[in-house]
């Protein structure tokens, strides 16, 4: 009876051991249900702190504001040319130096050329062959009249004529190519008003056919090259009024836009904006470096106060939107520069929204609290 009872007992003890509850496994959520690391972070202030910000509905308006770059004059690409020589020769002379004006036709350098003493005698050769044509025709043209001459010895005697003037005009062309000069003398001229920018040979030197001999530039082509950021190309407009502050001048000068680069420079986010003076008869010196103010107009921009906007590591600019009541999003925002306490804001911010425009660091300081 005892075993009986004994062998109950562990059968009970056993089957209550395998029946245990096993937990289930908690529960984990979706990925869609995890908080996206990308999601834009909002704010709220206790509401005895409301009383120290001021949002505002912002609309478009017409901004008239100003952009501050560095600049240089320098020419116009249609405005530099190269004289050369059509002939090899040596440099025997020098007569201008690097930043003269000169005008059209005067003397840049003179050299000695064998190649241009064959083509002064080339051409002497065929001026006195057509003097020869000429004379040949006329005695043919005489004893045909007088009936002792044949006709395919007239005909002969022109085309000798046509060759000969052919001849004399080529030469012709050479010598005009040749420029000024006797037997191997060649002198270079200037093909039109400009100023020296560059020498490429000195006195004694060996020049090739075709080689450049100076770099020249047309005075009146010059005009200011501005470096303006990428971020303000939007606010600069063709025509635009631009006043430009060189160190030479004492008085600024006014100027216009007159175009854009198409360009950016990737190292330094800048564009070329190219600026004419009003007057054309202003000197301007390739080189000179200066100060450009242009005036930037847009009927349809947001404007904050700059105190509105915050610079957040040196790099990321933005402003606090609010999407509720009292709930506010920190907004990237691309602006352009300030001017008497006012930003324009280029991109980032539409007409309609609430905006904190006066203590946006009390907002961004309990922002900071949260990460």
């Amino acid at each position: 009876m005892r075993c009986t009872y004994l062998f109950c007992l562990i059968s009970f003890l056993f089957i209550s051991g395998c029946e245990q509850h096993n937990p289930e496994p908690e529960t984990q959520s979706s990925p869609s249900e995890q908080p996206s690391a990308t999601a834009k972070r909002t704010v709220s202030l206790r509401p005895d702190s409301l009383p120290y910000i001021k949002v505002q509905e912002i609309q478009p308006e017409a901004f008239a504001g100003t952009i501050s770059a560095p600049a240089r004059v320098d020419f116009r690409a249609q405005a530099i040319s190269t004289a050369g020589t059509v002939v090899a020769g040596r440099i025997t002379k020098i007569h201008v130096q690097i930043g003269d004006r000169i005008k059209a036709g005067a003397p840049l350098a003179t050299l000695a050329s064998g190649e241009a003493t064959q083509m002064r005698s080339d051409y002497a050769r065929a001026a006195a062959e057509l003097a020869r044509a000429e004379d040949h025709l006329r005695r043919q043209m005489e004893m045909q009249r007088t009936g002792v001459g044949l006709e395919i010895e007239r005909v002969e005697a022109e085309t000798q004529l046509k060759q000969a003037k052919t001849e004399l005009e080529r030469s012709r062309d050479f010598l005009k190519l040749l420029g000024d000069g006797s037997a191997a003398e060649v002198i270079v001229r200037a093909p039109m008003d400009s100023m020296i920018l560059k020498a490429h040979v000195s006195t004694g030197a060996a020049v090739e056919p075709g080689a450049p001999l100076f770099d020249l530039g047309e005075p009146s082509a010059a005009w200011i090259i501005a470096d303006v950021f990428e971020k303000d190309l939007l606010l600069v407009e063709k025509g635009a009024k631009a006043i430009i502050e060189l160190a030479s001048s004492p008085d600024p000068i006014v100027g216009h836009v007159v175009a854009e680069s198409a360009a950016i420079q990737t190292d330094l986010r800048r564009a070329s904006v190219f600026i004419e003076p009003d007057d054309p008869k202003i000197p301007l010196r390739p080189g000179m470096y200066a100060r450009v103010v242009i005036e930037a107009s847009s009927p349809n921009q947001i404007i904050l106060p700059t105190a509105a906007i915050l610079i957040k590591d040196g790099r990321e600019t933005l402003v606090y939107v609010e999407t509720a009541p009292n709930v506010f999003e920190a907004r990237p925002v691309q602006v352009g520069q300030a001017r008497e306490g006012m930003t324009p804001v280029l991109k980032g911010l539409s007409g309609g929204e609430r905006v904190v425009v006066s203590g946006a660091l009390l907002l961004d300081g309990e922002a900071s609290l949260l990460l």
